[in-house]
């Protein structure tokens, strides 16, 4: 198949979070199973100093944004054999540093930036001509290329027959912006009403591709049953209720090609499930790392997340007093909101030798806190999939969860009658629950026999995007029919 992924970000050219890995990693299995796949996001800077050669489209477009029209200039770079990126550039809307915001907040620009850019994809495939069996969009960015496709454009042979999948990675972040913004759109006032792009007075961009699409989906099959409930939908349960029959759960995977703590590179040893020494090296350097003055022997729990609420970071702060009476210690790298940080720093200070804290990021400690780590602690208030739970599993580091989304899915409670399950779990969102889960893990961190066995049960576990890739495949070749259907065909 000839498949176009749009997306506000993807490696190795721009990354803020998971998406980026996700939408990669999916175009490389596609890729590799011999299918045509070809990538377009925004020239960011930060994709501009990635270091990878680019190449002029040829192509320079023209955008009209309200009353005014703003040049596309349109890159292409080859990463790999089958594989094709796309990326448009606009300097006055991406010639700067981060992809949506800084420390501060959103850009006051996010609602012109992403219309520019989900109509310049649209005008992109008709100036380029590409012939495309599917259109596959990612996230609110990209909400209105299904918008424009069926209605600005729809007289256009090309896009008119062009199927669009749409996948919402978290409804959490919708796009949400004033309805002064409309005009940018280029879109008839008719479109801004509760049936199509209106959200109580505002525009919403992700509503646009969910009441537009041929198919929706997202990631993860409980996540999919969560959304189409008020708790979860953020106010779009509705339509997820109207389309659940064209809504489709699709679990993320792992590209172990990049996680294999056989060959990570940033590890302080290599190991796998027949040789578990590195992992000791792993969690030395850890101790090292953050000043930690526990026996190696005593169990190390660690986390590397954004410091918001959604992510649980304030169960782990109203156990952690708790947890620090027990022989354990306690690793946590992350970035986020300000109250967290402070909070999570004066916690610190009180536990000096078993509590480490890295405010900031980097892959590269997160790749160290998960090799290096006995329990791997992920709180979620939801979570719509969940990558780092994955990771855990080939890294050997057992995953303590709430029973949302994608960790629900993933993760089984560990059964010792019978030596089943991939971890440790708990339901409701309380720090009772959540501490309890955490003591079941260290009860069973006492039978060393029986936790390296489960350590070695995880590690040969597959998650690979080669076996979710054709999933996708399949969806796509679903939307295709509808599509045929749609036009006579």
């Amino acid at each position: 198949m000839r498949i176009l992924m749009v997306t506000p970000e993807a490696n190795p050219f721009a990354r803020s979070g998971g998406l980026a890995e996700v939408t990669s990693a999916l175009a490389g299995a596609l890729a590799q199973q011999g299918h045509e796949v070809k990538i377009v996001l925004p020239l960011y800077r930060q994709a501009r100093e990635a270091g990878i050669p680019l190449q002029a489209a040829g192509r320079s477009l023209s955008i009209p944004l309200s009353w005014k029209t703003l040049p596309a200039d349109i890159y292409r770079a080859e990463v790999e054999p089958g594989l094709e990126f796309y990326l448009i550039a606009q300097d006055s809307l991406y010639n700067r540093d981060g992809l949506y915001g800084t420390a501060y907040g959103d850009f006051e620009d996010n609602a012109e930036r992403f219309i520019f850019f989900s109509r310049a994809v649209v005008e992109m495939i008709e100036a380029l001509e590409l012939d495309l069996d599917v259109c596959h969009c990612q996230e609110w960015h990209s909400g209105l290329v299904p918008v424009y496709c069926r209605t600005l454009y729809h007289e256009r042979p090309r896009l008119q027959r062009l199927p669009v999948v749409y996948t919402v990675h978290n409804v959490g972040y919708q796009g949400i912006f004033s309805s002064y913004d409309f005009p940018l759109t280029g879109l008839g006032w008719e479109l801004l009403s509760p049936k199509t792009l209106e959200f109580y007075g505002r525009l919403n961009l992700m509503k646009g591709g969910l009441v537009f699409a041929d198919l929706l989906s997202t990631v993860s099959g409980k996540y999919r049953e969560e959304i189409l409930t008020p708790e979860y939908g953020f106010g779009l349960e509705g339509i997820f209720q109207e389309r659940a029959q064209e809504l489709f759960g699709i679990t993320e995977g792992v590209d172990y090609s990049r996680w294999d703590p056989s060959r990570d590179r940033c590890l302080a040893a290599a190991y796998d499930r027949d040789r578990l020494a590195g992992k000791q090296a792993c969690k030395a350097f850890l101790y090292g790392h953050f000043g930690l003055t526990l026996p190696l022997t005593a169990p190390l729990l660690g986390m590397t997340t954004r410091l918001f609420e959604r992510k649980g970071i304030d169960l782990v702060e109203q156990i952690l007093d708790d947890l620090m009476t027990l022989e354990v210690g306690f690793v946590l790298q992350g970035t986020g909101e300000e109250r967290h940080q402070y909070l999570l720093q004066e916690i610190s200070r009180k536990h000096p030798g078993r509590m480490g804290l890295t405010i900031g990021y980097s892959e590269e400690l997160a790749r160290q806190v998960i090799a290096g780590s006995d329990l791997f602690l992920m709180p979620s208030r939801y979570e719509p999939c969940g990558l780092d739970q994955l990771y855990c599993l080939r890294y050997g580091a057992i995953p303590v969860v709430r029973a949302t989304g994608g960790l629900d899915e993933t993760i089984g409670e560990y059964d010792p009658a019978t030596g089943q399950g991939q971890g440790f779990k708990f339901r409701g969102y309380t720090t009772a629950e959540f501490l309890g889960a955490v003591q079941r893990a260290l009860a069973l961190f006492g039978n060393q026999t029986a936790w390296q066995a489960l350590m070695r049960r995880n590690m040969a576990l597959d998650f690979s995007w080669e076996q979710v890739a054709p999933k996708y495949v399949d969806l796509y070749q679903r939307a295709q029919e509808k599509r045929r259907r749609l036009m006579g065909g």
